[in-house]
């Protein structure tokens, strides 16, 4: 029996890759053992949800490489060593903008120095060097498994867990969270094999890595195989569950959240004006992220989900999403007449199931760059709003007059979205979870 470790650190990693078909093909396997290793604190949600025979959930204290000198030193490193629009921006947001300016500074010219991949591979074998040591190391002698999967593979726990791997010179295999991270960071940390979601984000691990292509693989994103198969209940169904009438319009916004900038007035100003407009609204919360309204009043054409299972009722950033949580939002985008956010992946989500969608970026006063919301400076960002799918919404007044006119006409900006499906979804037909589960089992038995 082939024994092999999985990583799930994430909340978004159970939803996109645990989820789905991707397990069930797994376990099927006998000749195969996984053991999915998780934060300590969330081993019963994880046994209860994904556990069976030849499934082993293991937890561990998550962070520990934090907790020394050398793996803060390492990940910060590995931040300041990129050198994309994505990256300066979010140095001068979190440094400049706080007033270090000494740590900017070198910051900026460590992203300099980066543009030489061979600095790069030195840092990285420092990094491999330096790094602690034998924190893991009673789970691989427990288990001592042949390979390991990184689903996050920028995670600074997949980073402590993969550079034990390495020096046990075991197969190892990676993949991105999500269609952002090639911007933001190096790769401290080079698999055997590179599992991406489409070619745009091949196209990327290849540029901005400097990572062989013929390790790329493209296997399509797993999360979105549920995607295609359409809703899971009626229309009616759905928005009785709300308590919404389903004869009329209704918009889905899914808020920025907190995270995006610093003072968020953005989501409750745009609440407000939703509440006033002549069609239902769902709010669909961040399952992983706080939203600020205060003093705020539901308006009668507003209903609530709110999505995510709570560990820790004061720690938003490290929920779970449950299969039932990410059928609502599928269900949602499929039923609702117009998707609003901000910088997020529902904009992706909202696309692929050809619904319009408005990207939200103002607020009741104007904001200067550093109070200004993040997302929106970075690569990933900019080249969606480039496709023509998105709509930009920079002022009140255009965004009631394009809410007005998407509810008018669905079929606005459609080439847009055609254009964001070729870029992010080149490898969605229902078949993602298949290609990754079966590229797994073959190097893992090979």
């Amino acid at each position: 029996m082939k024994t092999f470790f999985i990583t799930s650190f994430h909340p978004h990693i159970s939803r996109n890759i645990l989820s789905t078909d991707f397990l069930k093909i797994l376990k099927a396997q006998n000749q195969l053992r996984l053991i999915i290793i998780v934060p300590d604190y969330k081993v019963d949600y994880f046994r209860a949800n994904f556990g069976a025979d030849n499934v082993i959930i293991e937890g561990i204290t998550p962070n520990l490489t934090s907790k020394t000198k050398t793996g803060v030193f390492f990940k910060r490193l590995g931040f300041f060593l990129f050198d994309t629009k994505t990256a300066r921006s979010k140095k001068k947001y979190e440094y400049l903008c706080r007033g270090k300016y000494l740590i900017y500074a070198f910051s900026q010219f460590m992203g300099f120095l980066s543009r030489s991949f061979s600095i790069r591979k030195i840092v990285r074998y420092l990094d491999y060097y330096f790094s602690p040591k034998n924190l893991f190391n009673e789970l691989f002698n427990k288990y001592k498994p042949e390979a390991i999967f990184s689903t996050d593979i920028q995670n600074e726990n997949d980073i402590g867990l993969l550079h034990e791997a390495k020096r046990r010179k075991m197969l190892i295999l990676g993949m991105l969270r999500s269609w952002d991270n090639t911007t933001q960071r190096i790769l401290r940390i080079l698999p055997n094999k590179f599992f991406v979601g489409s070619q745009a984000l091949k196209e990327e691990v290849s540029q901005l890595y400097r990572y062989p292509e013929k390790k790329i693989i493209i296997t399509g994103n797993p999360h979105y195989d549920r995607y295609l198969k359409g809703p899971s209940v009626s229309k009616e169904q759905f928005f009785a569950k709300f308590g919404l009438d389903p004869t009329q319009k209704m918009i889905l916004y899914a808020p920025l959240g907190n995270y995006l900038l610093r003072n968020n007035d953005v989501d409750q100003y745009i609440m407000e004006i939703l509440g006033k407009i002549d069609a239902q609204i769902l709010v669909r919360f961040p399952p992983d992220e706080s939203v600020t309204l205060k003093n705020f009043i539901k308006p009668a054409n507003m209903a609530y989900d709110q999505p995510g299972v709570v560990f820790n009722s004061e720690r938003f950033g490290d929920r779970e999403i449950s299969l039932d949580d990410d059928q609502r939002l599928i269900d949602a985008i499929n039923w609702c007449d117009l998707a609003i956010t901000g910088p997020t992946s529902i904009c992706l989500d909202a696309a692929l199931l050809d619904k319009p969608v408005i990207a939200v970026n103002f607020s009741p006063a104007p904001k200067n760059f550093c109070e200004s919301i993040f997302g929106y400076h970075c690569d990933h960002i900019k080249k969606l709003l480039g496709s023509g799918g998105v709509f930009y919404a920079t002022d009140k007044n255009d965004f009631l007059r394009v809410i007005e006119e998407y509810l008018k006409n669905s079929e606005k900006d459609k080439e847009g979205r055609v254009k964001i499906r070729a870029l992010w979804f080149s490898h969605a037909d229902g078949r993602s979870a298949e290609r990754l589960a079966r590229e797994i089992i073959g190097a893992v038995k090979s």
